[in-house]
């Protein structure tokens, strides 16, 4: 067996004097050959640690193998059973306490680069239009869920998987919540990265209504009704 790198492959990011002059993202994240590479530190362990720091439990050994195999779809199709927002939480999500946090290369080295390999799965995805399909069921319920952010798309995406006619209703202009308001430009594209994950949770049939506030404008029981 080929001796692992013990140092993760590093990341590229803008010039710091070109990004004082911009609003375009810092972190370019990898391109393949560098997630190949990065995967490939990954020991692939038998009851990994990462797993249990992840807050929604994916698979990460799993989607991490395909990337060292270069089946990049079927990599993000193991992160879609768990994870709806995978360019999402591959940008942001503080992977240094979670799943990179309790990883077995991070004892005498550094840990495997896990959110970069999530980002690069996500992004691949999208500029190749691999986009989750719309349950083929329907259980006849329906479900309204308050606020379109990061929370609200997940639970949204999780029961419209189980066949649920979900509504999401936004008191503000634009879906994501913290998502599009509270992180900047920087740091989680709106337009390359947001709007398309939305985009990806709507096409689980999920609706998303916004200039809705529940309590002042109208009640869940009125737009229930007016849903029929």
């Amino acid at each position: 067996m080929a001796k692992k790198r013990m140092d993760r492959v590093p990341v590229r990011e803008q010039d710091p004097k070109a990004r004082a002059t911009n609003f375009e993202e810092v972190c370019y994240g990898y391109n393949e050959a560098e997630a190949v590479e990065e995967a490939n530190r990954c020991l692939n362990c038998k009851k990994p640690r990462c797993v249990a720091g992840c807050p929604v439990s994916i698979d990460i050994p799993g989607f991490i193998h395909e990337v060292t195999e270069k089946n990049y779809q079927k990599a993000f199709e193991i992160i879609q059973e768990s994870s709806l927002l995978p360019a999402v939480c591959g940008r942001v999500c503080p992977q240094e306490s979670q799943c990179e946090g309790p990883c077995v290369m991070g004892i005498k080295g550094d840990a495997v680069a896990i959110g970069k390999l999530e980002r690069f799965v996500a992004d691949w995805a999208r500029e190749n239009n691999i986009v989750p399909e719309k349950p083929g069921f329907a259980s006849g319920r329906k479900v309204a869920i308050i606020g379109s952010g990061p929370a609200g798309l997940t639970c949204a995406a999780e029961l419209a998987k189980k066949g649920h006619d979900v509504t999401i209703f936004e008191a503000l202009h634009e879906a994501g919540g913290v998502l599009v308001y509270g992180i900047p430009e920087f740091r989680l594209p709106k337009e390359a990265v947001v709007a398309a994950e939305v985009e990806n949770v709507k096409r689980l049939g999920v609706k998303i209504e916004t200039d809705v506030v529940i309590g002042k404008a109208t009640t869940i029981d009125e737009l229930m009704d007016e849903e029929g």
